[in-house]
């Protein structure tokens, strides 16, 4: 891969974990890996959608954000078929997705920009859902929330790697010490995207707390494995994007190069001077005063 277009993949994965990239690291605005999917969900299930309720229901979206108030939710009605993550789950899963402000739907157009998946009945394949706060329903918040089984090309592929990193994910310590590298590393990753993915919105700088010290060097150990050849930088999932997501700056002893070129080299040798001791921050909501 060419040093230029590497280096815009650098500072697309920069400006992402920087300060203004926090709504959309959130609902990231393209389609993420499995792994990452599969980390940031409460919910994970393979089922069809027998029935879409036909009231709205307007409830407040899964992140209160000042000055947007309660949004309108299509309930898609999901006949289980099989839990991956989340437990036990009934029989039948109420599924809330914004629908599109077309006419005679019923939304107003202001919630237009909320509108990233349109669901039908019969559909069926895989859902990454995230449990409403307030209400008996899981939500799905774009397009890449639900993996459909008729259109997608290695379906029964991807599904099979869902499920494995579910397995992963279920005893992550054994992830990280496992055998095969790759479960390694998969472990890696998706404990990196749910400490290093903000999931509140802060009024000022965003809190965060050091993890585990063990599962902290787990981490840092498991990352150094892979490809960081130019030509896996394109996936996200490559060990150099993987290393991004940690957001170091040089109070952390990371001093990132001005050449694209130097960047693998570099963030190899801070994994291997620095598993040991450093500690991965994870985001924690924001202490409200008085409390």
């Amino acid at each position: 891969m060419p040093h230029h277009v590497l280096w815009r993949l650098l500072l697309s994965v920069l400006a992402l974990l920087g300060g203004a990239g926090l709504a959309r690291a959130v609902v990231p605005t393209t389609k993420p890996p499995i792994p990452q999917r599969v980390a940031l969900a409460d919910v994970v299930i393979v089922g069809k959608i027998t029935a879409l309720e036909e009231r709205l229901i307007y409830a407040a979206p899964l992140l209160k954000i000042p000055g947007i108030g309660k949004i309108p939710y299509q309930i898609a009605v999901v006949s289980v078929q099989s839990s991956i993550i989340g437990g036990k789950e009934p029989k039948d899963l109420r599924v809330g997705y914004v629908p599109p402000a077309l006419p005679g739907s019923g939304v107003p157009a202001r919630f237009r920009r909320f509108a990233q998946l349109e669901l039908s009945v019969n559909q069926e394949g895989c859902f990454f859902l995230r449990k409403h706060p307030e209400e008996a329903f899981c939500l799905a918040q774009a397009s890449y929330d639900f993996m459909d089984k008729a259109s997608e090309k290695n379906y029964n592929q991807d599904l099979a790697l869902v499920r494995r990193c579910a397995g992963l994910l279920a005893s992550p310590l054994d992830g990280l010490k496992a055998k095969e590298t790759e479960d390694r590393r998969l472990t890696a990753a998706m404990l990196l995207f749910q400490h290093r993915t903000p999931r509140f919105v802060y009024s000022g700088k965003p809190v965060t707390e050091p993890i585990d010290a063990e599962q902290s060097k787990l981490i840092l150990t498991g990352l150094q494995g892979g490809d960081w050849s130019d030509a896996a930088a394109a996936s996200p999932m490559a060990p150099l994007n993987l290393f991004l997501w940690l957001g170091l700056t040089e109070a952390d002893g990371w001093m990132a190069p001005t050449s694209p070129k130097d960047y693998p080299a570099a963030a190899q040798k801070w994994l291997r001077d620095n598993a040991g001791r450093y500690r991965i921050q994870r985001y924690v909501p924001e202490e409200k005063p008085g409390k």
